[in-house]
């Protein structure tokens, strides 16, 4: 690598090695693939409730054919599916894992382009460290953003956290590599700026909801930029504005498709407002993870090291937002002493620190955000991404020599990956096709309904299944007898009702009960003689086989 010595004094990099970009774009995503494949196939909960079922009812236009296989999930947005769902049908398994584990890995190019943001712009160690050194660093924090117990417990899945990753990563880059855009160009290029950067984030949220608690973070962190309160309310205003847009780019389709359907444009959510005769009147959102005490929020951070329960339905252990926590309360002490020993402390105006006031504010914020509305850890994904990045730039501030920062970074980082254990989604062994489903044969298809009951995630066998076979749900999370049946009960007792043909019901075999008690309240009986029972291949995990049950009407037809 070439340095030269600017009219500062300051050495720059010239030239940037081409085998170090090679690493970084190219060998590295393989990296990652690799390391999907060898962490065997995805078989995860959401996979099989929706996540393969969705894109193929939206693709084959099945949302008024069959009734939610997929529980409240049949209404979240199948676009970002849809990829996923063709490489399952054209692809071999092993190269659906690979690829996804490929897209995911990009997200470390990513992180190594906004750590040399921040790192190598801060030039307050340029004399004591080549640039060599800082390339190191960069790529060091970006490993070891990639090395979290989220990352890893999702590569090669279709969670899609660390693939809407990838949109907020390039934003948040797009926003510090044009920040000087920000302070002294014209309005239409600070516009141009903010506006990519929102629609980024936007269709990220557009996608998935849960990520607009990115756009909450950075649209506020413009406040904190040393420049004019109303140039700071325009730019955080714009990349409002390309949020709202990115959002109807990806979302806005969906959206309007819920409102048509069922009034409710974010159905079944905030039902409690839109009041859909479809859904109960409620919230539906899923508080059960978020703090209820201010003790709680304070201690949150912790809950990532030590009480993984409180934010996640599986267990998993790192350290890396505990110990960040503690260096930004040491950064907080550390700025109150030196403001109380100068009498005139101004706002830093320097680019570096520009830079990491906006990150810093922004995952804070995100972070607040992402607490209040959920507190679900594989919705943090992104912030554990970034985590690494915001210890090394926090120790850069509270450690001066360079090699000292260096071996504390080494010892906390080591500490980390030590102590981390990843959640486990659920894996399966790779096979000859994505399922392994082996199904029972139905022998009239056309005249078919197949009734669903219980809370298992079943849905992913439906498109396996002859395609004019009808799937009705009629107890899950989302629908089930009760005294005040919604909208969908209502309407799968008037479908179950007409129908003259075949009818079985699928169910896993300990919720033998709840199925009894779903059929009596339909005036359904199951003819035991004629279950059959299977184990698809990716429900390895799972000790309990699959029924399939023929179904017969009693002798009073109306539903009880």
């Amino acid at each position: 690598m070439r340095v030269h010595i600017n009219k500062t004094g300051i050495v720059m990099s010239r030239t940037f090695p081409k085998w170090l970009a090679l690493f970084v774009w190219l060998l590295a995503p393989l990296s990652f693939g690799v390391l999907s494949v060898c962490l065997g196939q995805d078989a995860n909960w959401d996979l099989r409730n929706y996540h393969f079922y969705n894109p193929y009812a939206f693709l084959n236009h099945r949302m008024g054919f069959d009734v939610l296989p997929g529980q409240v999930a049949n209404f979240y947005n199948p676009l970002l599916y849809v990829p996923f769902y063709y490489m399952v049908v054209l692809l071999p398994p092993k190269m659906v894992g690979f690829i996804l584990g490929v897209v995911q890995g990009l997200n470390f190019p990513l992180l190594w382009a906004v750590s040399r943001q921040l790192i190598s712009s801060d030039t307050r160690d340029q004399r004591l460290a080549p640039p060599w050194i800082r390339e190191l660093i960069c790529i060091g924090v970006s490993l070891m953003g990639m090395l979290g117990a989220g990352g890893i417990s999702e590569l090669g899945t279709m969670f899609s956290d660390n693939i809407l990753s990838l949109c907020v990563l390039t934003s948040l880059l797009i926003v510090l590599s044009g920040m000087k855009y920000l302070f002294a160009s014209s309005r239409k290029t600070r516009w141009a700026v903010v506006m990519s950067a929102g629609f980024l984030t936007g269709a990220a949220a557009g996608f998935k909801q849960p990520a607009a608690v990115f756009a909450v973070g950075v649209c506020a962190a413009f406040f904190v930029l040393n420049m004019p309160f109303f140039r700071r309310f325009w730019l955080s205003f714009e990349y409002g504005v390309g949020v709202l847009i990115g959002m109807a780019a990806t979302g806005g389709f969906w959206m309007y498709e819920m409102w048509t359907r069922f009034g409710n444009p974010l159905f079944p959510y905030f039902n409690l407002y839109f009041r859909s005769p479809m859904a109960t009147i409620g919230d539906y959102r899923d508080t059960r993870f978020i703090p209820c005490t201010p003790g709680e929020f304070l201690i949150s951070p912790f809950f990532f090291g030590v009480a993984p329960y409180k934010i996640s339905e599986l267990s998993f252990h790192d350290l890396r937002i505990p110990v960040l926590y503690i260096l930004l309360l040491a950064l907080l002490v550390f700025y109150v002493i030196r403001m109380s020993l100068s009498e005139h402390l101004t706002p830093d105006s320097d680019m570096p620190d520009q830079k990491f006031r906006f990150f810093l504010v922004a995952g804070i914020l995100a972070y607040l955000t992402w607490l209040k509305m959920f507190a679900i850890f594989r919705y943090a994904l992104t912030i554990e991404l970034l985590t690494p990045l915001g210890i090394w730039l926090i120790l850069e501030r509270l450690i001066v020599r360079v090699r000292i920062r260096l071996i504390a970074a080494g010892a906390i980082f080591a500490l980390i990956l030590i102590t981390m254990t990843p959640a486990n989604w659920g894996r399966a062994p790779w096979g000859k096709d994505f399922f392994g489903a082996n199904l029972p044969v139905i022998k009239d298809p056309d005249h078919t309904i197949i009734l669903m009951t219980g809370t298992n995630p079943t849905s992913y066998l439906a498109p396996l299944f002859p395609p004019k076979i009808r799937f009705i749900r009629i107890q899950g999370y989302f629908t089930g007898p009760s005294s005040h049946p919604n909208g969908f009960d209502k309407l799968m007792q008037g479908i179950v009702a007409k129908h003259q043909g075949p009818m079985y019901v699928l169910y896993r075999s300990y919720e033998q009960a709840v199925t009894t008690l779903a059929l009596t309240a339909y005036g359904l009986k199951e003819q035991k003689d004629s279950c059959r029972t299977f184990h698809p291949r990716i429900e390895v995990n799972e000790p309990y086989p699959l029924y399939l049950c023929q179904v017969s009407k009693e002798v009073n037809d109306e539903p009880k």
